[in-house]
């Protein structure tokens, strides 16, 4: 038996061949029906928090997230040998990099600075930022990174990206964004990289947050956007609630939704049914998505006319407005609002490619 969170497009499908499936709310699920049901796989979004006390001493022994991050999921589980982690790794990374490039059009925008003149610094240079590095350079700007694991690892970045120190990053950049998982020890912690004192010593006039609640500090976004700079917020420190105050000032808030292209949303599923295969030694064939073909950003003369496009398909403004609406609401009426709107969410498909995707 294989449970499959009901949200999760396409999943159940590509699995029925193998075994049962049944689609569910895998947050109504508890140890006792994992028992009663023989639940093997269970497949969820970062919705679920994966305990110990959910899935000992039951059948599941492969736990498959459509999601990138693990930080859902307990530390002792995922190194738990009983059990088998999947993670959809890169498959939201495009839709996430779509975000940052319309949060940066945007800014463009409102304030007709020219690209060309600017830098973007870009913390953490994984499947998402070489996407917004790619864009961005498409824009004209300069390219500034910091991942130090990545340079430790002798990682050769693109000729056009220069490597900086996070103080000097954070000095130079015209523009930040940040795309690192939430670590919470270690060589290289990621919780409160980014606080107040270096914020305020920061030149960026954009800031953008697409990362994990936690790795900015919200108020120290709240007062560098009393100063005067722009913030574009996806992800939130208490999610699934969001910071009204925050929100308010932000030039985009949405409620964490930047990742859920429907593009993302099958990637994911064909990432998590290919390794569901590979641990029960079948052959995995994936079926073509019927989704519309993507176009280069070099191929769009002017800015403006890229974020139509971007606003067209994704609707991020649509979504800030939405996000707006329902700010004045109860704070549990807000949660629960903001917790069904990401359940439901439309199929939004993506607009640009880079040379990642091949």
């Amino acid at each position: 038996m294989i449970f499959v969170d009901r949200t999760i497009p396409l999943l159940a499908d590509l699995l029925a061949p193998l075994e049962e499936v049944r689609s569910v709310d895998v947050r109504q699920l508890g140890r006792d029906e994992l028992i009663a049901s023989g639940c093997r796989a269970l497949m969820f979004r970062s919705t679920l928090r994966v305990s110990r006390e959910l899935v000992e001493g039951t059948p599941v022994e492969f736990l498959g997230s459509v999601t990138s991050g693990c930080d859902h999921i307990a530390p002792e589980i995922l190194s738990d040998p009983r059990y088998r982690v999947a993670l959809a790794a890169g498959a939201n990374a495009n839709a996430v990099a779509e975000y940052v490039l319309a949060s940066i059009l945007l800014w463009n925008t409102q304030q007709n600075i020219p690209l060309h003149r600017c830098s973007i610094g870009i913390v953490g240079f994984g499947n998402i930022g070489r996407r917004v590095a790619e864009y961005c350079h498409e824009l004209g700007m300069d390219i500034v990174a910091n991942d130090p694991p990545l340079v430790e690892q002798g990682f050769e970045f693109p000729p056009y990206v220069r490597v900086a120190s996070l103080p000097a990053l954070l000095a130079e950049s015209s523009v930040i964004t940040v795309h690192v998982p939430l670590v919470q020890s270690g060589k290289y912690p990621t919780v409160r990289l980014l606080k107040q004192a270096q914020l305020q010593q920061s030149a960026a006039q954009l800031i953008i947050q697409t990362s994990r609640g936690g790795v900015i500090v919200e108020r120290a976004l709240l007062e560098r956007s009393r100063s005067g700079v722009a913030v574009a917020v996806d992800v939130w420190e208490r999610e699934p609630d969001v910071s009204p105050t925050l929100a308010r000032r932000a030039l985009l808030a949405t409620p964490h939704i930047a990742g859920h292209s429907i593009n993302a949303k099958l990637a994911a599923s064909l990432k998590i049914a290919e390794q569901y295969f590979a641990f029960r030694n079948e052959r995995f064939e994936p079926p073509p998505l019927p989704l519309p073909q993507r176009i280069r950003l070099s191929s769009i003369r002017e800015p403006k006319q890229a974020l139509e496009l971007l606003l067209r398909s994704r609707q991020f403004d649509a979504d800030h407005r939405w996000l707006r609406s329902i700010l004045p609401e109860r704070r549990s009426e807000r949660i629960a609002a903001i917790e069904h709107f990401r359940a439901t969410y439309p199929e939004r498909t993506e607009v640009f490619s880079t040379s990642y995707d091949n």
